[in-house]
């Protein structure tokens, strides 16, 4: 993919949270101009100071993803300059892998490279970032970025080659589409500026500002005003940025973070004038299927499909507005949903296959992706093979199974051989978590719903055992697609499962082995779903019988346990969806809730914007023919 261009950065050995700059030219003559680009961990490309093109795909250490831009209508007969401005933020998150610093591009004209990275390309830091300033907006996403009004001139000097072993893929899924900036509206409140965007929106903030002297100006964002005014500080999360404004005419563009919320407060405001403050929303491109729903259901299927656009980016996000981090289970929900909200399912096939390559090192599946050494959750690397049956079971791309299905064994292999004497498989110990969704007893505490990583010795949970026949099953289907030949006792492991944890006198069944016995909505609806039975498992799945209830994330395992052709359950679900999604419509929701407690959930950090609540989509979509 690069013929003659070397990894560089500046000469200086990299420290967290910089930024550079890097310059060069070629010459033009005519036919296509084509820029190569990869960069740890962003960058912006501009020609003769327009720009090109920006956003990294999140790369892998051993495999980086390179972006192939045609620039050809960028370009002048003669001389033309290109500039590079990169970011390098030097820690582990959620969303990115710590590698080095590195830049490394290419220019072809026709196919013959006219420019490239190398020693010789001159670089400098940047004068319009803050640089090392190392504050975190929250521990998922990583760290601020702060801008100045620049000033001062950048001092370029030659660059350092930097040695790199790695693959080079082309970026898997399209270039985000950029809109156009949507101008917020002032509302003052209590001496306090804030933008309204009148519904959630996500992009990169715009800040357009006159200034009577120097000033240093913050700028806060956030989905609500619970308080009467944006929510800055959240349990240690930041949700601001800074900006060094000078006397006169200032005008920002934040491309190195990209927000999602519906207001942003304008902070230290007092020698401002004719504050503009916007939004440049980014969204992968889709092509939405029409529906024939009315009234209400109309609605709910709309801010579905919202939600839905909303949590695609580079790859699935769990919520645009505190993590924007990819996950297993929640990109489940989205896969769902978007066979039948969009027209094409390439973007699905790419996160599948983005994901298999974020293994921990005992072959289970990371937290998220890209991400290294995090609390990983068993239950979701359950999921994956359930995800990657639903795929090929709506799309009939059997070209999938090649790449992930070594994953996909590992993962299952792994699981196999943890079951034990009981015919189960006890709980992981750290650093995994053994959650499952935001409820009592399936990973948060009773008083206030702060998550348990629960790691005691021979404890069996029910929803692990069921979740891995649920799993097992569809995994075995896959196998015989792949032609591997697979087969355990299910029988068995299901009469242990009924041993362990059905109440005979309730007729259904509890969640764990240890403890205070709990009864849950969700775990009962695994039980039914790979065939446990009890005399009154339909009133626990019901929500009956004083069970724990499930939470958005999982009402689509509730629903599927409950629906068996009659048009009695049919109308159960579709009650139930009008019930919760209802509820957050009329609190004034323009994209739907994490949970239904919305932003008071989680001490305050509860997501007004997430993926996995959009399965209503699939519902109607199968009901409502």
């Amino acid at each position: 993919m690069f013929k003659k261009a070397k990894w560089i950065w500046l000469k200086d050995e990299e420290k967290e949270d910089e930024y550079a700059s890097f310059i060069d030219e070629f010459s033009y003559s005519s036919g296509k101009v084509i820029l190569n680009i990869c960069a740890e961990i962003n960058y912006i490309a501009y020609i003769n100071e327009q720009r090109v093109g920006f956003g990294q795909f999140p790369n892998y250490l051993k495999e980086k993803y390179v972006d192939v831009l045609d620039v050809t209508q960028y370009c002048q007969p003669g001389k033309n300059t290109l500039r590079i401005v990169a970011r390098y933020e030097g820690i582990n998150t959620l969303t990115h892998i710590k590698d080095k610093a590195g830049v490394i591009f290419e220019i072809t004209e026709n196919n013959n490279v006219v420019v490239y990275s190398s020693k010789r390309t001159l670089g400098g830091y940047d004068c319009a970032y803050v640089q090392h300033a190392c504050r975190l907006v929250t521990t998922q996403m990583g760290y601020s970025v702060n801008m100045i009004n620049e000033s001062e001139d950048i001092i370029y000097q030659p660059c350092r080659e930097c040695e790199r072993l790695c693959t080079f893929l082309k970026r898997p899924v399209e270039k985000l589409i950029n809109k156009e900036v949507i101008w917020g509206t002032r509302l003052d409140i209590d001496n306090k500026v804030i933008f309204d965007f009148n519904e959630e929106i996500s992009g990169h903030i715009i800040l357009n500002t006159e200034c009577e002297k120097p000033t240093l100006i913050k700028i806060s964002y956030g989905e609500h005003l619970a308080d009467g005014e944006v929510r800055q500080l959240i349990d240690g999360r930041d949700f601001s940025f800074e900006f060094q404004c000078y006397s006169g005419d200032n005008y920002f563009e934040l491309l190195f973070f990209r927000i999602s919320g519906r207001y942003i407060e304008v902070k230290d405001n007092e020698f401002m004038r004719n504050v503009k403050v916007g939004i440049m929303p980014v969204l992968y491109p889709t092509k939405v299927r029409e529906n024939k729903l009315e009234s209400l259901d109309k609605k709910i299927y709309e801010i579905c499909v919202r939600t839905l656009q909303l949590c695609m980016h580079e790859h699935y996000e769990d919520c645009p507005w505190r993590e924007q981090a990819l996950y297993v289970l929640d990109s489940r929900n989205q896969m769902l949903a978007g066979y039948y909200a969009f027209e094409n399912s390439a973007f699905a096939r790419a996160n599948i296959v983005f994901m298999s390559k974020g293994k921990t090192t005992d072959g289970l599946l990371e937290l998220t992706f890209p991400a290294t050494e995090t609390p990983a959750i068993p239950f979701f690397s359950l999921m994956y093979p359930v995800l990657i049956n639903e795929y090929i079971k709506y799309t009939k791309d059997l070209t999938i199974l090649e790449e992930v299905m070594p994953t996909t064994m590992t993962i299952m292999n792994k699981f196999i051989g943890l079951i034990d004497s009981t015919g189960l498989i006890q709980n992981f110990t750290k650093p995994y978590w053994n959650f499952y969704e935001w409820s009592l007893g399936s990973a948060c505490s009773e008083e206030d719903g702060t998550p348990i990583l629960d790691t005691q010795e021979g404890k069996y949970d029910l929803i692990l055992n069921c979740a891995f026949i649920y799993a097992f099953e569809r995994y075995k289907e896959l196998c015989q697609m792949a032609g591997i030949a697979i087969e355990i006792d299910i029988p068995a492991m299901k009469g242990a499962i009924k041993k362990m944890f059905y109440d005979e006198s309730k007729g259904f069944y509890y969640l764990s082995n240890k403890g205070r016995k709990i009864y849950g909505q969700l775990g009962n609806a695994f039980a039914k779903l790979v065939g446990l039975s009890g005399k009154n498992i339909d009133e626990a799945i019901k929500g009956k019988s004083n069970v724990v209830p499930a939470t958005l994330s999982m009402l689509g395992f509730v629903y599927d346990a409950l629906l068996d052709g009659s048009e009695q359950m049919m109308q159960y679900v579709l009650s139930d969806i009008r019930e919760k999604y209802g509820y957050m419509l009329r609190q004034g929701a323009t994209t739907f809730w994490e949970t239904l407690e919305g932003e008071a959930a989680f001490h305050n950090a509860g997501s007004l914007c997430h993926g996995w609540s959009a399965m209503p989509i699939y519902y109607y979509s199968i009901l409502c023919r």
